[in-house]
């Protein structure tokens, strides 16, 4: 909302710099030397209210605060309390209502649609035995028209339909991985697997731009059976920061010059994605992100690595600091027969994403502490790019490996 404020304030005082250069032009020869300084004087005047407006408020905007202190768990119990909780949620938020009905195409547009996008995969036309209407099912819709071509959940083709626009969201072959001992992948190059990739994503016909976070050959096992397929992962991009919250996946093979696919399905994920633009610059996210690290560990520092992305706001910075600049393990609790649940230490009441710098700190690798066995990981710093604040961060030393 105060953006919008801005954007026509300054719209405004466009319009007005924009008449003057109106009457400017049209101002006769003769009288142009007064009436011309007169004007200029009042052009510069707008001008200045306007860009003095612009920054005041864009400072506001700025500084506000966007991270809130999350929830302390004082025990296991009331973690479960928690988790069970959401789990009824969930299940009442799967319920179909009337309302969900009437927003919904028929189902047998829905059946025809999902025929059509099969046969584009080269499968012949399928007859499902499972057709159902799902709220909540999968991570590509709210809605979806569920088919199958096998009531046992493991085997057959799985198609689902956006059930309000009639879109395809989400594709699997689930009898792939029982021929596993009878496929051989053809070897292909990673660049040969884009093209590839970049065919099926355009079958989903989803607006804006994806790119390509991650791809792989990697061995799939089942049932001791073994078979390299390609993972590929596209996210949206949002001005150079790649959202992991609405992505799609894919997982292909090539068997003697023909594609073979197991599955590939769009996650719009449930979070609150706020496209905050972008007011800190690299440099003064990464001094940001040092000087806070500088309170919560004496480590010496050897590099550090920055990207923008799209990320959730979580508690695990500030994890770090209420937890004496440690390491902030989760929280264990001894049940009555020995074992021990462990449960986090904070809970994160807003689902909230938003554009970061995510700075990287890599250390020199000191001796083995037995107190403290992560305490040279890598420690990621979430700068938000608006706000200049700390929203979260994670341990992604996983990903060096």
């Amino acid at each position: 909302m105060k953006n919008n404020i801005v954007i026509e304030y300054l719209d405004e005082q466009y319009d007005k710099k924009k008449n003057l250069k109106v009457i400017l032009s049209n101002i006769r020869k003769e009288e142009d030397m007064k009436k011309v300084k007169i004007l200029k004087m009042v052009a510069v005047f707008l001008l200045s209210i306007s860009l003095t407006a612009g920054v005041g408020y864009a400072a506001t905007i700025t500084y506000q605060k966007i991270f809130k202190e999350p929830k302390k768990y004082e025990s296991y119990e009331e973690f479960e309390n928690d988790i069970e909780n959401q789990k009824e949620e969930f299940a009442k938020s799967q319920e179909i209502s009337s309302e969900d009905k009437e927003k919904t195409i028929d189902i047998n547009i829905a059946n025809e649609i999902a025929n059509k996008f099969i046969e584009k995969l080269e499968y012949e036309k399928q007859e499902f035995v499972t057709k159902e209407l799902k709220k909540n099912y999968i991570v590509g819709a709210e809605l979806v028209y569920y088919f199958t071509t096998n009531k046992n959940i493991n085997k057959g083709i799985h198609i689902a339909v956006n059930a309000e626009n009639g879109k395809v969201v989400d594709f699997e072959n689930k009898d792939l991985k029982y021929e596993y001992d009878k496929i051989t992948s053809d070897e292909i190059t990673e660049e040969e697997a884009k093209k590839q990739a970049d065919k099926l994503l355009k079958m989903f016909e989803l607006q804006g731009e994806y790119k390509i976070k991650e791809i792989k050959e990697m061995p799939h096992l089942f049932q001791n059976k073994e078979v390299d397929e390609w993972s590929v992962t596209y996210c949206k991009n949002y001005d150079g920061a790649l959202s992991y919250f609405e992505r799609v996946e894919l997982r292909f093979l090539i068997e003697k010059g023909n594609l073979r696919i197991d599955s590939m399905f769009i996650a719009n994920e449930d979070v609150n994605f706020e496209n905050n633009p972008t007011v800190i610059t690299q440099e003064e996210a990464e001094k940001i992100a040092l000087e806070k690290d500088k309170t919560l560990t004496n480590n010496q520092v050897d590099f550090v690595t920055t990207k923008l992305e799209v990320r959730g706001m979580n508690s695990w910075i500030y994890a770090w600091e209420q937890n004496g600049g440690k390491y902030p393990y989760p929280n264990g609790q001894e049940k009555e027969d020995g074992t021990i649940e462990f449960y986090p230490k904070y809970k994160q009441e807003e689902n909230i994403a938003r554009r970061v710098w995510n700075v990287s700190i890599h250390y020199v690798q000191g001796e083995l502490d037995m107190d403290d066995l992560c305490k040279y990981n890598t420690k990621s710093i979430f700068v938000d790019v608006t706000t200049g604040e700390i929203i979260g961060g994670a341990d992604e030393s996983y990903l060096e490996k």
